[in-house]
């Protein structure tokens, strides 16, 4: 293993078991140069160690573990402007690579706190903790619709919907048996009208459907084409991107693979990747985070290949699209804005 995969906070599963992935239709080959995705507009420094990346509610949020705060970044001026103290507890003892993800939305930022199964609910007119709410075990990924925050709990596996109104649970959808619970990480995104939840350990993509708490499809990754869902999953309208992060293949590179959501079946493997972990939509294109080349890539979603990339360094592991702009959260201490090349 990589001596920066150490950084990462609870957002890979890295003991993905060996396999082989063969080269599938519409997969790419690494190619040997790329044109520059765009320009670094800001490096905003934040305290180094694992963390979560959320955009909305007027500002950029960014959790940091070691610390047990919430920083809020103003997309105006490119500075912090606040931290706030969110966890109950100190540090995260238990789950020291996993303490939890950030989002915004509803009203409010919310961020999860799996050493004690609470979510803390944070308004951003005052930056203070409004709410503590108790979910399901070791909540991690959240993911907000209109009227509705969602929590995937890695102590399940399970999903918890929270009503913003009352600040309460009102749904609770397993996505596994108990035997699949407890892996490092389970992605969680929203989009074309679904939640759709990772389980690494089953090689699965869940999709919820939010007008029935329930569970409406149930595509599984093969191990010798897709790999694990160990990295972040990306959700449009007719399309989910997941990232196999550190899940090996028989290249060695990892890989990106696309789910239609109209079959609820995969239909592209990307790759030219050496372990993809941060997705986001936006200004047209797939972003992709590589953990270990410690580049931006920006996908060409229509060809399912990368046309554009830039080098970053550090340790890029969240992405972000907002305020005109890619953001990139780097365990090595600090948030990249981005300016796209047009």
């Amino acid at each position: 293993m990589k001596p920066e995969a150490a950084f990462i906070a609870g957002v890979v599963a890295l003991a993905c078991a060996v396999a082989a992935i063969a080269t599938a239709s519409g997969a790419t080959s690494r190619q040997a140069a790329h044109p520059r995705v765009g320009k670094v507009l800001a490096r905003i420094p934040i305290a180094p160690g694992g963390g979560g990346l959320a955009l909305g509610e007027g500002a950029v949020w960014s959790t940091t573990n070691d610390v047990s705060t919430l920083t809020r970044i103003d997309p105006d001026s490119n500075a912090v402007v606040a931290s706030i103290q969110v966890a109950r507890r100190n540090a995260c003892p238990e789950f020291p690579r996993s303490c939890g993800e950030v989002a915004a939305g509803n009203g409010a930022v919310w961020v999860s706190h799996p050493s004690d199964n609470t979510m803390s609910r944070i308004d951003a007119r005052t930056n203070r903790v409004t709410a503590t709410i108790p979910v399901g075990p070791q909540p991690t990924a959240i993911g907000i619709t209109p009227g509705a925050v969602w929590v995937a709990n890695i102590g399940g596996p399970s999903v918890s919907r929270i009503d913003p109104a009352t600040n309460q649970v009102v749904a609770t959808i397993s996505v596994g048996p108990a035997r699949a619970c407890c892996s490092e990480h389970m992605p969680l995104t929203v989009g074309g009208g679904a939640v759709w939840v990772g389980v690494p350990s089953l090689n699965r993509v869940v999709r919820i459907d939010p007008s029935t708490n329930s569970i409406s499809a149930t595509i599984k990754l093969s191990e010798l084409r897709s790999g694990q869902p160990c990295g972040f999953l990306a959700a449009m309208q007719g399309a989910v991107w997941v990232a196999g992060a550190h899940c090996p293949s028989s290249s060695g590179d990892g890989v990106v693979t696309r789910i239609d959501a109209n079959t609820n079946s995969v239909t592209r493997i990307v790759r030219g990747f050496s372990a993809p972990i941060g997705l986001a939509l936006g200004f047209g294109s797939l972003w992709v985070g590589d953990l270990d080349a410690k580049t931006i890539d920006r996908v060409n979603r229509r060809k399912g290949r990368v046309a554009a990339r830039l080098r970053v360094g550090g340790i890029p592991i969240v992405l972000g699209v907002g305020f005109g702009s890619v953001w990139v959260r780097d365990d090595g201490g600090r948030v990249l804005r981005i300016k796209p090349q047009r």
